[in-house]
């Protein structure tokens, strides 16, 4: 017990620390969360340029293989989807630009089940981490294949925050979801979280869409 009147003045110091911690952490995650935000845009316009490099220098080689994917949207979806799953082998954007030559609607459907696919990876690499976490052989193995210490100290640190930045910036979302699995994180909180996916594909497809003529 604190002595009358000092205890309140001691709780009152309690409150205004918690409450500073807190201000700081919002902080430091707003920043990280902008940082990644900005390598996103970055990353973008890097790969558009490389495209209009590559288009310029090796146009045929490249009309082939844009068509050989984007002819067959059954073809492209599948191979998007196993892109996903093992952690953004080919970058999202990409399957955007080849589907660009086609109408408006064609490239809205696209980006629909696109952005389902991607959810959908996100969310079989959830119950993969729920189902490796059990088992020690696996967890192991995952750990140092994928190098999950690094993000979990970032779990740590920002919690559920880490799944946002995930589903909208170019952190590895298909990984972020293993690593929310192996820590038992509610499956409900996490479709939650990982809806935020939906709001990159719309904000990028709109993007690649009105750069269409400049690719």
């Amino acid at each position: 017990m604190y002595p009358k009147g000092i205890g309140g003045y001691l709780r009152g110091g309690e409150k205004f620390i918690i409450y500073l911690a807190r201000m700081s952490n919002k902080k430091e995650f707003l920043s990280y969360f902008l940082r990644n935000l900005l390598k996103g845009f970055i990353y973008l316009l890097v790969l558009i340029g490389l495209i209009v490099l590559i288009k310029s220098t090796f146009k045929t080689p490249y009309d082939k293989i844009e068509h050989l994917v984007s002819d067959n949207y059954l073809l492209m979806l599948i191979i998007f989807l196993i892109s996903e799953f093992f952690v953004g082998i080919i970058p999202p954007e990409l399957f955007m630009i080849w589907t660009l030559d086609n109408p408006w609607y064609y490239y809205l459907l696209v980006l629909t089940f696109m952005t389902f696919f991607s959810l959908l990876a996100g969310w079989l690499n959830y119950c993969l981490g729920c189902f490796i976490s059990k088992r020690a052989f696996f967890m192991n193995l995952a750990r140092k294949r994928f190098k999950l210490e690094k993000y979990q100290k970032h779990f740590d640190r920002y919690g559920s925050g880490l799944i946002i930045v995930a589903a909208l910036t170019p952190m590895p979302f298909a990984l972020i979801s293993l690593l929310t699995g192996t820590l038992s994180y509610p499956q409900k909180k996490y479709l939650i979280f990982a809806s935020f996916r939906i709001i990159r594909f719309v904000v990028y497809g709109i993007l690649v869409w009105n750069l269409g003529e400049a690719i």
